[in-house]
């Protein structure tokens, strides 16, 4: 074989990853609250294909402009701001450069049929000041669920936001049964550590496992039963900012670059039915479900 026929079955091996490690769970996903999922997108960002072959896999790159009510700029996705960084994933807000827009960065799923699930992704958060750093179901505005990191914050480092939208009042004040301010004592976000969130029906469960400088285990767990997503929807991942002095602020002055070396989405889908599932399994011989 030669070598770049090598190469090509290499690259080829490497973006079929999810699908070979879908064939070898044919009876699911099994969760650690025992929950059994259908299906999975598994995408390691560390893999030697690189992260973009990863990312070219399952994901779009959003190259939208969102013009801003709000705030000094206009935001503007670009495909150069999804990068390789550090043997991983880099997704960037760019220094603002005083144009009208922030370049900035997403990744979502070639699918919008994800009903329900676990999803986790092993990041580190941006330390740039000026940005919001996105990990969250979408289909509208009021079906939706976020993590969200907001690195002017002073506690950024240990300081998420967990929201099933809308996360506001009629009157315009923040729904505390919705929306999250959450704080994690001894976290360090800017040290790779597993954000999570599990979608049921009745609630959104959004846990954290990382570890301190110490090397302690630092985990948290919170649960939001308003607001809950009953709409089947794609998953994003972002970094953008918008100058909004009372969210993202900024712009950023420097490149603000998150991280990500993991993302698992374990899920339902309106597309695979139980009853398909099922007989799936039983094809299969009913083996175990994968531990997940």
């Amino acid at each position: 074989m030669t070598s770049l026929a090598l190469l090509n079955a290499f690259v080829l091996f490497a973006l079929s990853t999810t699908q070979v490690f879908a064939q070898s769970c044919p009876c699911g996903y099994k969760d650690s609250s025992g929950h059994i999922w259908r299906e999975a997108i598994v995408s390691d960002f560390t893999q030697s294909a690189g992260a973009l072959a990863a990312v070219n896999a399952n994901w779009i790159i959003a190259t939208d402009f969102e013009a801003q009510p709000t705030g000094t700029a206009n935001i503007q996705y670009v495909t150069a701001n999804v990068f390789q960084h550090q043997d991983a994933l880099g997704l960037k807000a760019s220094a603002y450069d005083n144009s009208g827009s922030v370049k900035s960065a997403e990744i979502f799923t070639e699918r919008s049929d994800i009903l329900y699930g676990s999803f986790r992704m092993q990041a580190q958060v941006p330390s740039v000041p000026g940005v919001v750093f996105g990990f969250f179901t979408y289909i509208s505005d009021t079906q939706e669920q976020d993590i969200e990191f907001l690195s002017s914050d002073v506690d950024y480092y240990q300081h998420v936001y967990y929201t099933n939208q809308p996360g506001q009042l009629p009157g315009g004040g923040v729904d505390t049964n919705a929306a999250k301010s959450v704080v994690v004592p001894g976290a360090d976000f800017t040290r790779f550590g597993v954000h999570r969130f599990d979608w049921l029906p009745a609630a959104t469960t959004y846990s954290y496992a990382g570890t301190s400088d110490s090397g302690a285990t630092i985990t948290s767990s919170t649960t939001i039963t308003k607001n809950v997503p009953t709409t089947p929807s794609e998953f994003v991942l972002n970094v953008w900012s918008n100058g909004d002095a009372g969210f993202s602020k900024g712009p950023p002055t420097e490149d603000a670059i998150a991280t990500v070396q993991f993302v698992h989405l374990y899920f339902n889908s309106t597309s695979f039915s139980a009853a398909s599932f099922n007989s799936a399994c039983s094809a299969a011989g009913h083996v175990a479900p994968c531990n997940v």
